[in-house]
């Protein structure tokens, strides 16, 4: 068994992160919720809702999401 360094724990982590965000991008456009993935560390997030009203709809799937998988 080797060790992991602190590099290969980062990777891991971002690499599930992108994964994650990939995945929720492709269950929102599967309810037709517009969005794209950002770039350049935005600070307003991870995924940009091109309609603004959306965002309700976008909040209440992840709190189920969260709901489901904190269960």
């Amino acid at each position: 068994m080797t060790d992991q360094t602190d590099e290969d724990k980062m990777m891991e982590r971002l690499l599930i992160h992108k994964n994650m965000i990939g995945w929720l991008i492709k269950k929102l456009k599967a309810e037709e919720i517009e969005c794209q993935r950002t770039t350049g560390n935005d600070p307003n997030g991870d995924i940009l809702l091109i309609n603004p009203e959306d965002e309700p709809r976008v909040q209440e799937m992840i709190r189920k999401i969260q709901q489901e998988y904190n269960q």
